[in-house]
């Protein structure tokens, strides 16, 4: 029942019948994005993680494994992350795990 209000609101013609190519261009390479000087950078590992003051880790989600992101001091000890210009969430360095802990 669905397919056949598609199709009415579209005329009774096929997605191939109206799609527009976009003429916009794609890049084979995404350009390096720069962090501002006030945020420290930081590579993600394999896991998707990234390594805080070499004992803690603080993960982020593997979508991110071999990016730089960027993280802002609140204070506190809590900081903000950031993949690009994305807000992803805070974290607060008080409560992080030790890379020897289970």
């Amino acid at each position: 029942m669905t397919n056949i209000i598609r199709l009415l609101t579209m005329d009774m013609k096929t997605p191939a019948d109206i799609h527009e190519f976009s003429c916009r261009p794609f890049p084979e390479k995404i350009a390096h994005y720069h962090y501002d000087n006030d945020y420290k950078v930081l590579k993600g590992t394999k896991s998707g993680a990234i390594r805080w003051k070499s004992y803690y880790w603080v993960y982020l989600t593997t979508a991110l494994k071999g990016k730089y992101v960027g993280i802002q001091e609140q204070g506190n000890g809590i900081w903000k992350v950031y993949y690009r210009n994305v807000f992803l969430g805070f974290f607060d360095q008080r409560n992080l795990k030790h890379k020897q802990q289970e």
